[in-house]
């Protein structure tokens, strides 16, 4: 079968040599609807058939209705009954796409959140970034006064630690004990205690080393702001030390002098300490900062330094008085003040202590002074008397021998004469006087208090 396409027609040709007759116009003819032409071939023969659009769609309609007639018909003719459309594997597989489908669109949900999770977490970080550096800025200049800050206490602790020397020594030399903290050793490099740190010992010199982290302040680890808080921190402790090794220092030169000028008193003595008119001061009292300053240690080291020069001057005096028997723990035969005279029986005045020790007995000086007398004189027989200063004399009398002239100077438990019997005397023994101004006194007035000057001078 074959389709061909309608010809259009043309009109007769007219005969040739006759004029051509006025024509009627034809009658205009309506457009014939397009369609389709079937032709079916047979051999030579050729047949046309033409088939409208409305008769394709109702035979294309017919064939639909005949196959799903056809398709009805088998499932009755099979399963006796009319066959589902879907099946159970179709449903399956229906249902595991479907959810395929969900938990996709749930993780792409999840993936946008998360994404977007991320991008505002990335935004803040960078944010926080920003504020870091804006802040390490800033921090570069406190970091650097902290890291100056630092060595120039570690300079002024090393000036306080040299000036607390110097105390301790001049301490020493006016005859009181200081003990003396031994200094931290610093660690080696590379010992497990090499870190830069100070040594918290009261007066040990401080050994702080900053020159690894004071590289490049703006930089900083955490380590090492953390290593410049311990040297601030032991710098402190150094510092406290400092001021309580002055501040004992100084309560114990104190109630040395203190004791000193007591025992002092006892005897008549005045010593230095008192208040004057020049010393006219009051207000209440406020107490400074427990904080460790150089005002606090400033004025911790001026109070101890008066307060060694009122010891020192405290212990000169005590130290010019006859303090010690010249026979120590020798028995005491007679005693100073009135009493019987051993040769007329009457009452009489006894201006000494007889020390009783056997004849030729080595006779010391009690105290370190010049020779003034030395010979023989009336009931003293041979006499020695030597000069102290401050208008104090001492007197040994009865003596066997003589060892010492007159001008020589003397120290303290220095052999003067040998023990007798010589002059006024029913025995061996030693006369000791004390004289003040020319006056004998009672030897005992310094002897008794004596033993407890020995332990504070």
């Amino acid at each position: 079968m074959q389709t061909a396409h309608r010809q259009p027609s043309h009109a007769p040709a007219q005969p040739s040599g006759r004029p051509a007759a006025k024509r009627r116009p034809a009658p205009r003819q309506k457009p014939a609807r397009a369609g389709t032409r079937v032709i079916v071939a047979h051999g030579d023969i050729f047949h046309a058939v033409h088939v409208s659009r409305r008769l394709v769609a109702l035979i294309g309609l017919g064939l639909l209705l005949l196959v799903g007639l056809s398709a009805g018909g088998v499932a009755l003719y099979l399963g006796g009954e009319k066959a589902p459309i879907f099946t159970e594997a179709d449903e399956a597989v229906l249902r595991q796409a479907m959810e395929t489908v969900i938990r996709q669109r749930r993780e792409a949900e999840l993936k946008a959140k998360l994404s977007h999770d991320y991008e505002n977490r990335l935004a803040d970080l960078r944010g926080e970034m920003d504020r870091l550096t804006e802040r390490q800025q800033i921090d570069k200049s406190t970091v650097e006064q902290a890291v100056g800050r630092v060595l120039d206490r570690q300079e002024q602790l090393a000036k306080r630690q040299d000036l607390l020397a110097r105390i301790t020594d001049a301490a020493k030399r006016a005859g009181f004990d200081v003990k003396v903290p031994v200094a931290t050793p610093r660690p080696k490099k590379g010992s497990k205690n090499s870190s830069p740190s100070a040594s918290a010992a009261p007066v040990a010199r401080p050994s702080v080393q900053l020159a690894s982290v004071v590289g490049g302040a703006g930089h900083l680890k955490p380590a090492d702001v953390a290593r410049i808080a311990k040297i601030e921190t032991d710098v402190d402790a150094m510092e406290r030390a400092q001021e309580a090794t002055v501040a004992g220092l100084t309560r114990s030169v104190a109630s040395r002098a203190d004791r000193i000028a007591a025992v002092l008193q006892k005897v008549g003595r005045k010593a230095p300490g008192g208040r004057s008119n020049d010393d006219a001061v009051g207000g209440p009292f406020v107490p400074l900062p427990d904080d460790p300053s150089p005002a606090r240690f400033a004025l911790g080291v001026k109070t101890l330094s008066a307060e060694l020069d009122r010891l020192a001057a405290t212990r000169r005096i005590a130290l010019s008085l006859p303090w010690d028997a010249p026979l120590g723990n020798a028995p005491i035969s007679s005693g100073f003040g009135a009493r019987t005279d051993p040769f007329l029986g009457r009452p009489a005045m006894h201006t000494g202590v007889d020390f009783r020790a056997p004849m030729g007995y080595s006779a010391p000086a009690a105290l370190g002074g010049t020779v003034v007398s030395a010979g023989w004189e009336g009931g003293y027989g041979n006499m020695v008397d030597i000069d102290h200063g401050n208008g104090i004399v001492t007197r040994y009398g009865h003596l066997s021998a003589i060892k010492v002239k007159v001008g020589q100077k003397v120290a303290e438990g220095q052999e003067i004469g040998k023990v007798g019997s010589t002059g006024r005397s029913t025995g061996t023994h030693l006369h000791y006087e004390i004289r003040i101004n020319g006056k004998p006194i009672d030897p005992m007035t310094y002897i008794v208090p004596g033993r407890e000057m020995s332990r504070l001078l």
